[in-house]
């Protein structure tokens, strides 16, 4: 058994999905239906690439569209099973090679890549899309892909959470994790487990190490806001290497990494591997990777008691947290746009969204989806495990990197592993964000 469960926490390990989840054109209760776009008979063929669910979670959606409008069909081809490196890979070549026949009509994007792809997507029609029906979805979906016209819609949202080992935090003497950095740092340190040599033998709180932090990243971007670092400039220039709270920030999430208080070190696992096996107490990540916690809990009978809490805040009246999520949209090589918007339309109103929650579940996920639209969040706010994400989602913002993978690739090169500080990572990321101006 033992044997068993360490070849499969090298396969969890290995197989990870980073940086991490329309209406029937009729009104927002999902009870008015008007025809396709194009009317008529015309038989249309929609193909729509998509993240993270197997075709039977969302067959219920499709069915439901099918049913409303016989004359098209939607073929569903779920992507990223390689890995979002092979997706986002796929996804670039299928849309830049100038060829329409290899794209999809419908294809999902993360919420930090909407610059990059804005060239490839036809942005939806407002007779299909309301902004009055955009109105109900939380402020950083519109931050994120409603700018300037609506570039995608998301199915479900995503945002940082601590997910914490409920003995450990008793045995240490506490009952849930501080919503305060400060005494969380003291809890952190005071969680973490050290042999006779001063090596940290079961972490407190990991952090801040690529390999095996797995989300560094976003806590990084979160202390960066937390803290007041204005990102970028009013032309999208990146800015924040002119500030002293960017340092700040850096330099306190470094001490849960480096010095004598340290609370992760980089000769453990992946974090969330020690976290199953009993060696991290508290950890940051996303809902999804709750999901797959909970599923392995219950796979392997590790009797693990997992409890989820938002993440700390600064302090100050203003609460911020980091939003990670996928959202859906339409290729501009798609020859039945409108089409393909309404269908992405219909599946993000309430009933299917509730269809869709169901449905994972039904289908053995141990719980569902984080609905984006606000009026739902009574719907999930009392999930234990849910419910500190629900509560954290009208507080959530990100900033626009143009391209999060390749921003992400440098803050992995530069500031963290210490070749570089953030003068030199802001550099690199101005030249990723004016990359269309130099094409």
């Amino acid at each position: 058994m033992k044997t068993k469960f360490y070849r499969t926490l090298v396969l969890f390990a290995t197989v990870i999905f980073t940086l991490a989840a329309c209406t029937n054109g009729g009104s927002g209760d999902g009870t008015e239906v008007t025809p396709t776009p194009l009317g008529g008979d015309q038989q249309v063929i929609l193909i729509w690439w998509n993240l993270f669910e197997p075709v039977e979670n969302v067959q219920p959606l499709i069915d439901a569209y099918e049913t409303l409008h016989p004359n098209v069909t939607i073929q569903y081809d779920e992507k990223g099973i390689d890995g979002i490196d092979g997706y986002e890979q796929t996804i670039s070549s299928a849309l830049s090679d100038n060829d329409p026949l290899t794209s999809p009509d419908i294809f999902t994007i993360h919420n930090t890549w909407a610059g990059k792809y804005e060239q490839y997507i036809s942005k939806a029609p407002e007779s299909i899309v309301t902004q009055e029906n955009m109105a109900d979805f939380y402020p950083v979906v519109n931050q994120d892909f409603n700018s300037n016209g609506i570039v995608a819609v998301p199915i479900y949202l995503d945002t940082l959470a601590i997910i914490y080992n409920k003995d450990k935090l008793i045995s240490g003497g506490y009952t849930i994790p501080s919503d305060d950095w400060s005494e969380f740092q003291l809890q952190a340190k005071q969680l973490t487990e050290k042999n006779n040599n001063n090596q940290i033998v079961s972490g407190g709180f990991s952090a801040g190490i690529p390999e095996n932090s797995e989300f560094y990243f976003d806590m990084l971007n979160l202390l960066f806001l937390q803290n007041g670092v204005q990102m970028t400039d009013e032309s999208g220039q990146a800015i924040f290497a002119d500030q002293i709270e960017s340092s700040d920030a850096v330099n306190f999430y470094r001490t849960f990494y480096t010095g004598t208080d340290a609370t992760w070190s980089s000769s453990f696992k992946l974090d969330v591997a020690a976290f199953l096996e009993s060696d991290l107490a508290m950890y940051a990540g996303p809902s999804w990777r709750l999901i797959d916690i909970l599923n392995f809990n219950n796979a392997f009978a590790l009797n693990l008691d997992v409890g989820v809490v938002p993440v700390p805040q600064l302090g100050g009246d203003q609460s911020v947290t980091w939003a990670t999520y996928w959202g859906q949209t339409v290729s501009n090589d798609s020859t039945n746009k409108e089409v393909a918007w309404d269908f992405i339309n219909f599946i993000t109103q309430a009933e299917q969204l509730r269809l869709l929650d169901q449905t994972v579940k039904d289908n053995g996920r141990p719980v569902g989806i984080i609905y984006p639209r606000q009026s739902m969040a009574s719907d999930i706010s009392g999930d234990e495990y849910l419910g500190p994400y629900v509560q954290s989602l009208p507080d959530a913002q990100t900033w626009d990197m143009y391209d999060g993978f390749a921003v992400k690739e440098t803050f992995d090169n530069q500031i963290i592993n210490g070749s570089g500080g953030l003068e030199a990572i802001q550099g690199i990321v101005n030249q990723i964000i004016n990359s269309p101006n130099t094409e």
